[in-house]
């Protein structure tokens, strides 16, 4: 999942409002276009960034599933950190990204790695291709649906393949907010706002959705508590902010069992892993 600080969305003032008609949160401020995630994923040490999580847990949680050698597609790859981490775990990995300019300087600082430019909606490979799919944070930047984006992953999945999916989703708190009415009031219809970001979505209609392609649910859990809490409270929230953003090993354990405690109830996105059948 792309990872965007609290002073990222003040800076980039971004906005949450409540669709009652889709049930879903509307960000708006900046529209996430190719351009947007070249400027984020820009640092002056690449190939650090490209190395800096070999032992991820998109990789772990992988290994899990599918046999080593077995052929992934991640789509929106960003800054390909999963896909050299899926690399070394022994997996056949394809990313693909929007963003050009990151992908040439992946090509700069992993020239190993097969990362490509790429639409989603209409990938270039083979049907049946493919036994994993990762899409991380991806599908809830497309205003007009995730339609194509899912029409794919199921045509380049062969039978009984594995989609990995993550996605900004109403938890039991943003729910909470949007019955008491804490959230501006989406009025716009389905006319498409200058700078739309992203959407907070329905974790049963995403549900739904993909099982209508043929594809049956094997594991849901929530993850991010403590970006939850961060994002939708203002209790604690300057502490909240220094804690998320720390490398420190003491921090690093605080966060791992804050989300354990609040992933359920406060987790910024929802995973799932489903099947294709």
């Amino acid at each position: 999942m792309h990872r965007l600080s609290a002073e990222y969305f003040k800076r980039r003032h971004l906005k949450k409002y409540y669709d009652p008609v889709h049930r879903r949160l509307v960000y708006v401020g900046e529209k996430a276009s190719p351009e947007f995630w070249d400027e984020h994923w820009r640092v002056a040490d690449f190939q650090r960034a490209v190395r800096s999580t070999p032992n991820s847990w998109v990789a772990r949680i992988t290994k899990k599933y599918l046999s080593t050698g077995s052929v992934i597609l991640e789509g929106g790859c960003g800054q390909a950190n999963h896909v050299y981490a899926l690399e070394k775990y022994g997996f056949n990995v394809i990313g693909v990204d929007s963003a050009r300019q990151t992908v040439e300087k992946i090509h700069e600082s992993a020239p190993n790695l097969r990362i490509e430019v790429g639409d989603v909606r209409e990938l270039r490979f083979e049907s049946d291709f493919f036994d994993g799919y990762w899409s991380r944070g991806l599908i809830e930047h497309y205003w007009n649906g995730f339609d194509s984006i899912s029409l794919e992953c199921s045509r380049v999945l062969r039978k009984g393949g594995y989609l990995f999916l993550t996605f900004p989703c109403m938890s039991t708190l943003r729910r909470w907010k949007a019955r008491q009415k804490k959230y501006l009031r989406w009025e716009h219809g389905d006319t498409e706002p200058f700078g739309f970001y992203q959407f907070a979505l329905n974790p049963l209609e995403v549900k739904r959705h993909f099982e209508g392609l043929g594809f049956i649910l094997i594991r849901e859990n929530a993850r991010g508590g403590l970006k939850g809490i961060r994002d939708e409270t203002l209790l604690f929230h300057s502490f909240l902010q220094k804690l998320y953003d720390s490398e420190a090993l003491s921090a690093k354990v605080a966060k791992k069992c804050i989300n354990q405690i609040a992933d359920r109830w406060f987790g910024h996105i929802r995973f799932m892993i489903m099947q294709k059948t």
